[in-house]
């Protein structure tokens, strides 16, 4: 079993990086979220690292213990990036994060895999969102949320 005792500092900070880039690249997925779906969204982002300290997987566990105890779950509090360039680092920082965790421990890289697209779904659910101009209606979740879901769990795949 892979614990975060057994990474050195780069490794430690990429894996704790990876789901709050994860979470910010929900936020901003669907262009710029209003007021009200920005807070709903972090909301969900809380709530989901708050569930994953309860997760199966130990090693999920200690990271989202790691990030309550550095009191970091939800934005790195440098602002938020586009969305396209939010959603390019986090699938990159997962890939690598996803590349160490398969070389030390297959189960645990498949949990973390899981809760990362856990943690985009929830986010991305949170707030229902216009398509369209004044008048559109409302979706559950935006069709540029789905298609940084479909990128991600597609990063994260063995």
């Amino acid at each position: 079993m892979t614990t975060l005792s057994e990474c050195n500092e780069d490794e430690y900070a990429l894996l704790l990086g990876t789901p709050r880039a994860v979470l910010e690249a929900a936020v901003v997925a669907d262009g710029r979220p209003s007021p009200l779906a920005f807070l709903e969204e972090l909301s969900a982002g809380a709530r989901a690292f708050r569930k994953a300290r309860q997760d199966r997987s130990p090693f999920v566990r200690e990271i989202a213990n790691a990030l309550h105890g550095s009191g970091s779950t939800g934005s790195s509090g440098q602002g938020l990036h586009e969305s396209e360039e939010a959603m390019t680092a986090a699938l990159e920082q997962a890939e690598r994060a996803l590349a160490l965790l398969r070389e030390r421990d297959g189960e645990a890289a498949a949990a973390y895999a899981a809760w990362l697209v856990r943690i985009a779904t929830q986010v991305s659910e949170a707030a229902e969102s216009k398509v369209g101009g004044f008048f559109s209606r409302k979706v559950a979740v935006h069709p540029d949320e789905r298609a940084f879901i479909g990128r991600l769990a597609a990063a994260v795949e063995p």
